[in-house]
């Protein structure tokens, strides 16, 4: 299977909607070339064409061996927090990601299916309850 990314084309597909044939095919016949060839449509394959469609980038192959993200991300989905990090850069990148499905629902009028239900943690040492009192900084 391939597809080729155009502005909405690779997220309206990976979000299992109907796309264009200029987008996606499961013909054998690849095209002769491409600017950026991503292998592997799962979470990280089509959202590096994603943002790479996002900055322009007109020519954006992904190849995907079944439909995408039939592999292992279909298996991970459904956690997602922005809390918990030590890290200024991931927390960041967390906030982004949760901003960026709201983003792409807007953009393209596709429903993601994210919900921000929240969770609960629960400190059972006063080393666990420090340990989530320096983490809340971030």
């Amino acid at each position: 299977l391939w597809g080729r990314a155009g502005r909405h084309g690779i997220w309206r597909t990976a979000c299992g909607a109907e796309a264009p044939r200029a987008w996606i095919s499961s013909e054998p016949q690849l095209p002769p070339s491409a600017r950026v060839v991503v292998v592997g449509g799962g979470v990280i394959g089509c959202s590096v064409a994603y943002h790479l469609a996002a900055m322009g980038w007109q020519d954006v192959l992904v190849l995907e061996r079944d439909r995408l993200t039939s592999g292992t991300t279909w298996h991970a989905a459904g956690l997602m927090v922005t809390y918990g990090s030590l890290s200024e850069t991931s927390t960041e990148m967390r906030k982004y990601t949760k901003q960026l499905y709201k983003d792409i629902e807007e953009e393209t009028g596709q429903s993601s299916g994210f919900k921000p239900v929240g969770f609960i943690e629960v400190a059972t040492s006063p080393d666990r309850l420090e340990e989530f009192r320096r983490g809340s900084v971030f």
